[in-house]
């Protein structure tokens, strides 16, 4: 079973347990935020840096990353929905800062995954204030 099938899976999986998708979404983007605060914390360890850690954490942030991207509607109907056009450009863009910070031990990486993160996730609850 490929990544995206298996993330579809674990996806619907939750989902039909109750969870709504909203939730699911901005609780996805708190997990990416909490493994760049880990990874941060990893690289900048006074006594030397901590590369498992980072590494686990980064690893992490990019599954989750890959996850809103194999859960986004694909072919077709993606072509039809600007927002996903867009979505799929910065998730896409986020896996490629998140490779350079892990291999790089890049901060600057790391910050600008965690800019563009909180940007989604403050654009999200705003837009659910304004539906409620």
């Amino acid at each position: 079973m490929s990544a995206a099938a298996f993330a579809m899976r674990a996806y619907r999986q939750v989902e039909s347990q109750g969870v709504p998708a909203d939730k699911l979404y901005v609780l996805g983007l708190d997990g990416i935020l909490e493994y760049l605060r880990r990874a941060e914390a990893a690289l900048r360890q006074p006594d030397g840096k901590d590369l498992p850690l980072k590494g686990q954490a980064l690893g992490r942030a990019y599954q989750l990353v890959e996850h809103l991207l194999a859960v986004l509607p694909d072919g077709p109907q993606l072509a039809e929905q600007p927002v996903g056009e867009r979505l799929e450009r910065v998730y896409t863009y986020l896996l490629a800062r998140l490779a350079q910070a892990n291999i790089f031990d890049d901060l600057q990486a790391i910050e600008d995954c965690r800019t563009v993160v909180t940007a989604l996730r403050d654009s999200w609850l705003q837009g659910l204030e304004q539906a409620a």
